[in-house]
């Protein structure tokens, strides 16, 4: 069985496999973070560490979407990570589901593949694509 996490910025819905979430945080104070590219929204206080928050819907170059009260804490090689979205919804359990992968000509980087279950497509996000733009992004400002 997978387990995935739907969230939305902004009309878009996303998923994340489960295992890669460590926590929803919510109504936490987002801090400015000094220099960071507008796609960081700050850092918060997590567990005794400074986590940074990414502003997906700027990230995705939706200006119009705005950060929910939810941050959706990611686990990585690289430390933790916050994704400022602008819902979260429930968890969703789905039994072989059909997969799909982005065909490549209208590829959204941030597109991993497409999941089919009960009627509805759902759009799993890419991690690594994530994690490339970051390092790039960070890289170039020095945070």
């Amino acid at each position: 069985m997978r387990q995935l996490l739907p969230f939305c910025i902004g009309a878009e819905n996303y998923a994340l496999e489960l295992f890669d979430v460590q926590e929803i945080v919510e109504n936490v104070a987002i801090y400015p973070f000094p220099g960071a590219p507008v796609t960081v929204a700050g850092a918060i206080g997590f567990h005794g560490r400074i986590v940074p928050v990414v502003d997906l819907a700027r990230l995705l170059g939706d200006r119009e979407a705005s950060l929910g009260q939810r941050l959706i804490v990611l686990t990585n090689a690289h430390g933790p990570v916050a994704l400022g979205v602008s819902r979260v919804l429930p968890v969703l359990k789905l039994d072989a589901p059909r997969e799909q992968l982005p065909d490549g000509e209208s590829v959204n980087p941030f597109v991993s593949r497409y999941l089919y279950w009960e009627n509805d497509m759902i759009t799993v996000f890419n991690l690594k694509t994530l994690h490339s733009q970051l390092e790039l992004l960070c890289g170039s400002t020095g945070v």
